[in-house]
C-alpha cells in the first residue's frame, strides 16, 4: 500500500508539471505575437499621424506658397481658413488672415475646402436609405394611340410634372423606399494638437523646413535610437523608429 501511495503522488506531480510547461509554452507563443501586433499597430498609428501633418503642411503650402516648421501654427492656420469658409462661402481667392500677430495674405484656391474635408476625414461604409414620392399617372401614348399607366419618380421625373404641355392624370401617390448598399461617407475630424505627438514616446514629431523658398519640409519620428521596453519580465517591446516624410515621400514605403 505504501508503494502505491508514492506512485500516485509522483503521477500527480508530473501531471501538474506538464500543465505548467504547456501554459509556459502557450505564453511564449502568444505573448510575443501580441507584442508584435502592438508594435505594428503603434507604427501604423504613428505613420497615420505623420501623414496628417504632411497633409496639413501641403494645404498650408497651397495657401501661402511655403512650408512652416511651426506645425502647431500650421494646424491652427489651415483649420482657421476652413472655419472662415464655413462662415462665408465666398471666402476664396486673395484673402487676409491674422497669424502670429501679423496680417498674412493668402490665396484660397477654389474648392480648397472640399479637399480639406476629404483629406481630414474617416471613410466609412453605410447602407443609405432615402424616401421619395412615386406618382402613378396615366398619359397618352401617341405612338399607339392608347392611354398608358406609368410610374414617375418625384426627383428624377419632376421636369415632366412641370411641363405645361403634358397631358395626363395623376392617379395615385406613394412613398417609395430606396436603399443603396455600401455607400462611402466621410466623418470629418478636427486637427488637434495630439497629432503632433508620437503615440509611442509621446514626444513631438520633428518638423523642419529647408531651401531658400522654404519649399521643402521634413517630418521625422522623434525616435532616434532603438526603443526598448520590458514587458512581462522576460519579453521586450522593441521599435527602431517610424521613419520620415520629405515633401510627401514616405521613407517606409521605399
Amino acid at each position: 500500500m505504501q508503494e502505491q501511495y508514492y506512485s500516485e503522488t509522483w503521477s500527480f506531480i508530473i501531471k501538474w508539471i506538464a500543465v505548467i510547461l504547456i501554459v509556459v509554452l502557450l505564453l511564449f507563443i502568444f505573448i510575443p505575437s501580441n507584442i508584435w501586433e502592438k508594435e505594428e499597430n503603434i507604427r501604423k498609428r504613428s505613420h497615420w499621424k505623420m501623414r496628417q501633418l504632411w497633409d496639413a503642411e501641403r494645404m498650408y503650402y497651397k495657401l501661402t506658397g511655403y512650408y512652416d516648421s511651426d506645425i502647431e501654427g500650421v494646424l491652427w492656420f489651415v483649420s482657421a481658413v476652413r472655419d472662415s469658409i464655413l462662415a462665408d462661402s465666398d471666402y476664396v481667392g486673395e484673402e487676409v488672415i491674422e497669424y502670429k500677430g501679423e496680417d498674412v495674405t493668402i490665396e484660397v484656391p477654389a474648392f480648397w475646402h472640399t479637399e480639406f474635408d476629404t483629406v481630414f476625414s474617416y471613410p466609412y461604409m453605410v447602407d443609405d436609405t432615402t424616401y421619395t414620392k412615386v406618382f402613378k399617372v396615366t398619359e397618352m401614348n401617341y405612338e399607339t394611340g392608347t392611354w398608358d399607366t406609368v410610374y414617375w419618380n418625384a426627383l428624377k421625373d419632376q421636369y415632366k410634372l412641370r411641363d405645361t404641355l403634358w397631358e395626363g392624370v395623376i392617379l395615385d401617390t406613394t412613398i417609395d423606399t430606396i436603399i443603396e448598399r455600401d455607400i462611402t461617407k466621410y466623418d470629418r475630424f478636427r486637427l488637434r494638437d495630439s497629432l503632433m505627438y508620437c503615440p509611442l514616446t509621446t514626444e513631438p514629431y520633428i518638423v523642419k523646413t529647408r531651401g531658400k523658398e522654404r519649399d521643402t519640409v521634413i517630418i521625422k519620428s522623434p525616435i532616434d535610437k532603438t526603443y526598448l521596453s520590458r514587458r512581462y519580465l522576460v519579453f521586450t517591446f522593441k521599435d527602431t523608429g517610424h521613419g520620415s516624410i520629405v515633401n510627401g515621400e514616405e521613407s517606409w514605403i521605399r
